[in-house]
């Protein structure tokens, strides 16, 4: 369900062509029960943790280099900004030298439609 999001949102950018070249595809960490989303070095669970995402707080979804989203199976390859909350309409601001990078399950993360 939320790669098929990611998909929409990508092909909308296409089509209108408004998004600017820094853009990502906004999305943001879920509510679990454990009160936190691992984010790992690498595609599965065995790989180590980076650091623990609250619900709520911004990744984004384009590999930097590549422009491009990069999946392995049911993980994506995202940019975590950590303490800043998904906006309802807009991509928030974002310090890019704070940013993280890691991998991430995609049913841990909920997309803007």
């Amino acid at each position: 369900m939320a790669i098929c999001r990611i998909a929409l949102i990508a092909m909308v950018f296409a089509i209108v062509g408004t998004a600017p070249s820094h853009a990502r595809y906004a999305c943001a960490v879920i509510k679990t029960t454990d009160g936190f989303v691992s984010l790992r070095n690498g595609p599965s669970p065995r790989e180590a943790e980076v650091a623990k995402m609250k619900p709520q707080e911004l990744v984004g979804l384009l590999h930097p280099g590549r422009d491009d989203i990069v999946r392995k199976g049911d993980w994506l390859f995202v940019r975590w900004y950590p303490g800043t909350r998904r906006a309802a309409d807009h991509m928030p601001d974002v310090d890019e030298s704070k940013g993280q990078s890691g991998w991430v399950r995609d049913k841990l993360i909920d997309c803007f439609e």
